[in-house]
């Protein structure tokens, strides 16, 4: 659905502040002592949003009947503001990490919520980056463009976007054409 810039960027500003939020509520429930549970839920909540976008990219928004012709019109418009708003995205997070976790291991809950949502805000960065950002050799979002772009042109490939690992271990990388003199 086309929806506004604020509701496109308000993850943005919504992400960070449940982090810090998430952080005070960590360090609250358990002082100084939390900081190690907190951290090491955060990088694993961030390492396994990288599997989670790739399951939802491959199936979700390929195949599902709500999310396909979503994901189906921003390939036909990729410069578009198109999206699901930020507050459903960051709600659903919420409601699916932190809620279930917090009752049992409010440390852990407020980790690794904090670690999906960063890694979410990475992906929307990275994504956003490769359709609007002038990415030149060399910079760091090249591979990410390339790889993202490849996505947009060629059917059933490269699902990941803000990195490739996944689809170097499920086999959906689709390997780079090299560009010839007679491309030139």
């Amino acid at each position: 659905m086309r929806i506004g810039k604020f509701l496109y960027f308000g993850d943005f500003l919504v992400i960070p502040v449940a982090v810090l939020l998430f952080a005070w509520a960590a360090y609250a429930a358990g002082g100084a002592a939390a900081i190690p549970e907190w951290g090491a839920s955060l990088v694993f909540g961030a390492a396994l949003w990288t599997l989670v976008e790739y399951l939802i990219h491959r199936y979700a928004y390929h195949h599902a009947p709500i999310l396909a012709p979503l994901h189906d019109a921003h390939h036909k418009e990729p410069l578009a503001f198109l999206g699901v708003p930020s507050f459903v995205s960051s709600g659903l997070i919420l409601a699916v990490c932190y809620l279930p976790l917090r009752p049992y291991a409010p440390v852990l809950a407020a980790g690794f919520t904090s670690g999906v949502m960063l890694g979410y805000a990475a992906y929307m960065f990275v994504h956003h980056a490769t359709h609007h950002f002038k990415i030149e050799p060399g910079d760091w979002l090249y591979e990410a463009r390339l790889r993202h772009m490849t996505h947009h042109y060629r059917e059933g490939v490269n699902f990941g976007v803000s990195t490739g690992f996944w689809d170097r271990v499920f086999g959906t990388l689709a390997a780079r054409r090299e560009r010839t003199a007679a491309d030139v």
